[in-house]
C-alpha cells in the first residue's frame, strides 16, 4: 500500500466537487456527476503496474443526452480528472486512462 500525503478519501471528495462544478459551468446546471468512491479508492490502494486505471462516474441529467454531447462530456471529464489529480495529489499520481459513465 502506498503512503499518501493527503488521504485518498479527501482527494476523492475534493475531486467530486471540482468535477461537478466544472461540468455544471461548461454544460449547464441540468447535469450532475458523482465519482464512484469505492472504485477510486480501490484503484489507488491496490496498485498493479500491469492494469490500467479506469474510473466509474454517474452522470445525472434532467433531459435526454445526445451521443455527441456525451462523448464531449467524457473527454472533458477525463482531461479534468487527470489535471486535477496532478494538482491535488502529485506525489502519488495515477493517470486515469478511461471512464465508465452510467447515466441516470
Amino acid at each position: 500500500m502506498i503512503d499518501h500525503p493527503i488521504s485518498i478519501l479527501k482527494t476523492c471528495v475534493l475531486l467530486n466537487k471540482v468535477l461537478n462544478t466544472l461540468v455544471k459551468k461548461k454544460y449547464g446546471k441540468q447535469y450532475s456527476i458523482r465519482l464512484n468512491s469505492l472504485c477510486f479508492i480501490a484503484n489507488r490502494t491496490n496498485i498493479h503496474y500491469s492494469h490500467t486505471c479506469s474510473e466509474k462516474i454517474t452522470l445525472k441529467s434532467l433531459r435526454p443526452i445526445d451521443m455527441n454531447e456525451l462523448l464531449l462530456i467524457k473527454e472533458f471529464l477525463l482531461f479534468n480528472i487527470n489535471t486535477s489529480l496532478l494538482c491535488i495529489d502529485s506525489e502519488c499520481y495515477l493517470e486515469v486512462e478511461d471512464l465508465e459513465i452510467k447515466i441516470i
